[in-house]
């Protein structure tokens, strides 16, 4: 990186008047030393009993911490084991339901319960089998959604497993309602790789649906490509759904997210086509009626969508395998303002799988999951934040804006510290310095 010594006070007087945006604040404090293995895929916050704490799961182990196999828990201070974490190959998902903690993947068991193949419950103190009777290769489970069909709160299962519980009309997709598994209106159908990568419990405009999206073709016998809402009753199409020109098209992660002009659906994935004719790429909004682009949407696959407040209000943050919008270098982070997709400072240095807002400690953050080792341009292995800057320029974090926040600043500009790349273009220079005293004239709310 560029260093260049920090200007004259003429030039630091003359850039008060200028607008621009600081860069977004990352943190490695989840990440160093985070994780090692090959990735973190998802979280979720569970309280125990003893308050909420996050959990994180996926190919991977909190590093020095026996026992955490697959999943590990954030006390505020450090990661810890799971009830001794869950054993071999990998964890795909987590949700709450029933006060307990539900993870599902594929592995060989948690704790060394029986039963617990693929999908189990943790009460806070010890792993419960969910008598899902899936210990076949063939099998694993996906994502986990609760929802309200009219008739109470039940879990969703979704994945590309075969007869879950013994019963085949389980296939794909089961409702779990604490006690047993009952069929969902069908299941999944196609000429692909049949699998149900994601379920999503919202309210669109039409009432509240479970949209189910993967890779199929048909839905309980009614077309619909990658994607599909339930009713309670039926399922059926979203529009004339998403799909590809060529090759296998899939669809990753689902979000519900009004920007202003009403509810509307956001998924995202490997896809280039939506409604069989507008042209999309690998991202796509369905506003009630039918799908739109969003921008030139990316080069490479959308693995989540999650809405985060980065102190500037609401953004759709897409998060993924990508690194390019159109002609604009992205780093597998990238916010939407309205019209086109923007970096989010230096992203990452590989995928990102999983996200989740949640206070860990440092106020509301937009924490990540991934293969990475860089996030922001700190070494953060698997796991990062990016911090929510209500305050951009309160530099050192007391809550008054004054000399000490600029001396802060300009200490940390000389020494290259990411956290003065207030561009976050990794290039210390100028425009740096014009960002932060722009921020520090603007003052904060």
């Amino acid at each position: 990186m560029e260093s260049i010594a920090p200007r004259s006070a003429a030039i630091v007087v003359a850039a008060v008047t200028l607008c621009a945006v600081a860069a977004p604040d990352y943190s490695n404090t989840l990440g160093n030393p985070g994780f090692t293995g090959s990735y973190v895929s998802a979280f979720a916050f569970y309280d125990d009993g003893t308050g909420a704490s996050l959990y994180a799961t996926g190919s991977c182990a909190a590093a020095g911490v026996p026992g955490s196999s697959l999943i590990a828990r954030w006390d505020g201070t450090a990661w810890n084991a799971v009830g001794g974490g869950l054993q071999n190959q990998f964890s795909n998902t987590l949700a709450v339901f029933n006060n307990q903690l539900i993870v599902g993947g594929y592995f060989d068991s948690a704790g060394g319960v029986a039963g617990t193949e693929k999908l189990a419950a943790w009460d806070g103190t010890s792993w419960h089998s969910m008598n899902a009777q899936s210990s076949s290769f063939l099998n694993s489970i996906w994502d986990l959604q609760v929802h309200d069909d009219g008739s109470g709160d039940a879990l969703y299962v979704g994945g590309n497993y075969l007869d879950l519980a013994g019963d085949p009309a389980l296939d794909y997709i089961a409702r779990w309602d604490g006690t047993s598994y009952s069929a969902v209106g069908g299941t999944i159908g196609g000429a692909v790789p049949l699998i149900i990568l994601d379920l999503l419990s919202a309210d669109v405009g039409a009432g509240s649906r479970l949209f189910a999206a993967g890779r199929f073709l048909t839905f309980g016998g009614v077309s619909a490509l990658n994607i599909a809402q339930w009713d309670g009753t039926a399922w059926a199409p979203v529009g004339g759904g998403l799909s590809r020109t060529s090759g296998l098209a899939q669809v990753f992660h689902m979000v519900a997210w009004d920007d202003g002009t009403g509810m509307s659906l956001y998924a995202g994935g490997s896809f280039n086509r939506a409604d069989s004719s507008t042209v999309v790429s690998n991202v796509a909004r369905w506003d009630g009626t039918q799908w739109n682009a969003m921008g030139d949407g990316f080069d490479a696959g959308v693995q989540e969508l999650v809405v985060f407040d980065d102190g500037t209000g609401e953004s759709l943050y897409a998060l993924g395998n990508f690194g390019f919008s159109g002609a604009t270098p992205i780093n597998h982070v990238a916010r939407w303002n309205g019209t086109s997709w923007e970096a989010v400072g230096l992203g990452t240095d590989d995928s990102v799988f999983g996200a989740i807002v949640y206070d860990a400690g440092e106020g509301p953050a937009l924490i990540m999951g991934g293969s990475f080792a860089h996030a922001g341009g700190l070494s953060s292995n698997r796991v990062a934040s990016i911090l929510s800057a209500a305050c951009v320029p309160d530099f050192n974090g007391d809550g008054v804006l004054d000399f000490f926040d600029v001396q802060g600043f300009l200490s940390a500009f000389a020494a290259n510290d990411p956290a003065a790349d207030f561009t976050g273009d990794g290039v210390f220079d100028f425009f740096d310095v014009q960002a932060f005293l722009a921020a520090f004239a603007a003052g904060c709310p």
